[in-house]
């Protein structure tokens, strides 16, 4: 289980996820109109986990591929659990 923050800059926004035993990873995407699955690309290409092996939950529950983040609205600070 990994746990991800996001902070949220005018005009992007940077994920940092936190990894047991490795330094924080962070990714940036251009803005929350993202979809899911486009942060789980990218979180696969640092991480190299699939992103079909991949699970984001937040306060609102499992996160769906194709609704952007913004529909969950996150926000600065918030947190989301990845699991594999």
């Amino acid at each position: 289980m990994y746990l991800i923050t996001i902070n949220h800059f005018q005009g992007s926004s940077t994920i940092t996820i936190s990894v047991t035993n490795v330094n924080d990873i962070q990714i940036k995407v251009q803005s929350l109109s993202v979809n899911v699955r486009s942060l789980k690309e990218k979180i696969a290409g640092e991480m190299g986990i699939p992103a079909n092996r991949q699970k984001l939950t937040g306060k609102s529950g499992v996160l769906k591929d194709d609704m952007s983040l913004a529909h969950y609205n996150l926000g600065a600070g918030e947190k989301l659990t990845l699991t594999c």
